[in-house]
Formats: structure tokens, sequence, C-alpha cells
């Protein structure tokens, strides 16, 4: 791999840096824990800006939809006809593996 290449997957040492990204935004970070009924808990993560809320269980999952509404703006959910295309070639073109890696190919 050279030196110009990048390779980030979530792991534990993603969600400090996604945090901090946020406030390098101008936005307002919380974290609280919800209860279930279960006794089980959760964490819950915010941001807000200028009347934003945007919610999310992980840091990275919350940085996906600030940079999802930043692109996107209001009109988020508005799919157009092509993206709908480009997600159905994506879905067909998504590979299966098994726990050790190996492809699964149908046959």
């Amino acid at each position: 791999m050279s030196d110009s290449s990048v390779r980030i997957s979530i792991a534990g040492n993603t969600a400090l840096p996604a945090l901090q990204v946020l406030r390098q935004k101008g936005y307002a970070v919380a974290l609280s824990y919800v209860g279930d009924a279960n006794g089980t808990t959760s964490s819950s993560y915010t941001a807000t800006r200028d009347g934003q809320l945007f919610a999310a269980t992980a840091p990275e999952e919350l940085l996906g939809l600030v940079a999802m509404w930043e692109v996107r703006g209001n009109d988020w959910r508005r799919l157009t006809d092509s993206e709908r295309a480009w997600h159905d070639a994506l879905l067909e073109a998504a590979r299966v593996y098994d726990c050790d890696g190996n492809e699964v190919v149908d046959g």
C-alpha cells in the first residue's frame, strides 16, 4: 500500500476523531444513555447547530448523517431515478462472504 492510500474502517479508534470533526464543523455534541424495558442501555449521540438536530447510536453514524445533510440539504430524502438505479445495481453486484472470508458463490 502506498503512503497516499487511505483505508479506514469503523473501529475503536474512529469514534473520537468523528466527534472532533463534528466539533470542528461547529456542532454541539452530546451523549446520553437510553435504557430499555430489559435494563439494557444504549448510547445516543446528538449533534446540533443552527436549529438542526442529528441523532445516532455511534459517532461515525452521526458524522455520516451530518455529511449526508450537508451535501443533500433538507431534501435529503428525495431520490432521483438514476440514484435508485445506482442503488439497485449496487445491490445486484454485492458479494457474499462466509465467516472465513471466502466468497460464497451460488451454483
